[in-house]
Formats: C-alpha cells, structure tokens, sequence
C-alpha cells in the first residue's frame, strides 16, 4: 500500500488537448512523503505542487497547492489498475467534489484525468492529460 504511487515517481512529459508541460514526483522526507512539481509550459503557463503520504491507519492523503491560490486536500485509494485521489467533499466557487484517475499503468506512462461532480457520483471529466516517462528519467 505504502507503495501504490511508485509508479508516478520520476520525471514525466505531460501533453493534453493543446498544450503541454512537465512533472516531477519524487520521494523525501526518510522516502515518506511523495513530492509533485507541475508545471504547464504552453499554451498558459500554470504550476502547482502537491505532497502525498500513506498513513496506515487512515491511507492515502494529498494536499495540493498551487499558482492560484488553490489547496485542496484529497483521499487515495488504489483501484483494480487505476489509483484516484478525490476530494472528500464539495469544494471551491463550484461546490463540487473533484478527483484525479491514474489509469492505464505502464512503465513509461499512464493516464490522467481531472474530473468533478455536483453530487459525487456522476462525474465530468475537465481536463486528461497522457504522461511519458521523460528520456533518461527512472523512478525516482
């Protein structure tokens, strides 16, 4: 469990529907605490960082923080190959849940998906962006 998000360690090529951008999750703190560096480069510019640790007793935990003002504080939970963190309530101007999908686990990428719901059960997805392992990066 302590290892479910081993496979976003490393430095990653991110590219969506017209743009692209780059992210660096590394491990710190004793390897307790998994840091995130996003950056999107074009066509806007916009960077956010996250920290994520497992507790074994309450699990997967994320706060994010970011460029505009943004902290939110998710949930994890490893799923049958996918892995998402979601908010545990309603949040922002929107009032809605919010939550992040890896799916598609492989050595040298994944799929992401930025999603939110007014009532947490029928979800929107809002942004997905496809990850590949930058050239010379391993996990970290």
């Amino acid at each position: 469990m302590e290892h479910d998000l081993d496979f976003w360690l490393g430095r990653w090529t991110c590219t969506w529907d017209g743009g692209h951008g780059t992210n660096r999750v590394t491990r710190e703190l004793g390897d307790r605490v998994i840091v995130e560096r996003f950056a999107a480069l074009a066509p806007e510019t916009f960077a956010g960082m996250s920290v994520s640790v497992f507790d074994p007793v309450a699990g997967w935990r994320q706060t994010w923080v970011d460029e505009n003002g943004s902290y939110w504080h998710f949930v994890g939970e490893a799923g049958d190959g996918t892995f998402t963190f979601a908010t545990p309530e309603p949040v922002d101007a929107e009032r809605a849940y919010k939550r992040m999908v890896f799916s598609d686990l492989e050595g040298d990428g994944f799929h992401w998906r930025w999603e939110s719901s007014v009532d947490g059960a029928v979800w929107t997805e809002r942004w997905a962006i496809d990850y590949r392992r930058a050239a010379g990066s391993s996990s970290d």
